[in-house]
């Protein structure tokens, strides 16, 4: 069906005269470079939404793929960084990528115990929130764990028709701004391929943490799903 040579998995792809392309700088491997798209380009520019400034507080919900790499960047811009996670095993990838702090909230008390946690960890709450989990509760919870007159990124909950309960009142009464970043503009992916090389003292190529051979993309994807793996990479044998 047209348009040819669009689709995942494809054998070929098209590029169009209106897309952007960038070059990988020969000092970055392709298994480091392949945490670009999306989810460093898609957390950069989360955290420009969020306007993060040296010496804020920024607390990142959620250490998969996309906390980790907003981790790195918000540590970069100058902030301290808390990272707050179910999957206690992922915090450490965390710290390993900028986080200053890891806020376990596996053991808290539902989601009024969460928020708790993560206020006073924050020592009252967070200037900037960015909440990279896709879990609709997490998105109230963010809200709440932003300090009064601070900023809260929605990135994670993209699927419509998913609810949570909202406080609209204590919502109006704390001044805090809720801002989506969806997706990003082209020049992301350039300044995130530019970071990557900027930031050798991250471990990019661990970000990939299993290799899968392309004939068993189900079992990768299996595996993403299930979130035992960080980012599953697909190995196609040139031979």
């Amino acid at each position: 069906m047209a348009p040819h040579f669009h689709g995942t998995f494809g054998t070929h792809y098209a590029v169009s005269s209106d897309q952007f392309v960038y070059k990988v700088p020969d000092s970055i491997s392709s298994k480091a470079v392949s945490s670009a798209n999306c989810a460093l380009s898609q957390v950069y520019a989360g955290c420009e939404t969020g306007e993060i400034k040296r010496g804020q507080k920024v607390l990142v919900l959620g250490a998969g793929g996309l906390g980790v790499c907003a981790a790195a960047i918000a540590s970069q811009m100058g902030a301290e960084v808390f990272v707050a996670e179910m999957a206690t095993n992922r915090l450490t990838k965390a710290i390993e990528f900028g986080a200053h702090h890891a806020i376990d909230i596996s053991e808290a008390d539902g989601g009024a115990g969460r928020v708790e946690l993560m206020r006073e960890s924050t020592d009252g709450g967070a200037d900037v929130v960015i909440d990279v989990t896709g879990v609709p509760e997490a998105f109230s919870e963010a809200v709440k764990s932003v300090r009064p007159g601070g900023i809260m990124v929605s990135i994670g909950n993209v699927t419509p028709n998913k609810f949570t309960q909202f406080d609209p009142g204590l919502f109006t009464r704390s001044g805090v701004q809720i801002r989506a970043s969806y997706r990003y503009q082209a020049d992301v992916l350039g300044k995130s391929v530019s970071f990557i090389e900027s930031t050798p003292q991250f471990p990019w190529e661990d970000l990939v943490d299993t290799d899968f051979a392309l004939t068993d993309v189900r079992a990768a994807l299996q595996a993403a799903e299930a979130r035992q793996v960080t980012r599953a990479g697909l190995v196609i044998d040139e031979n």
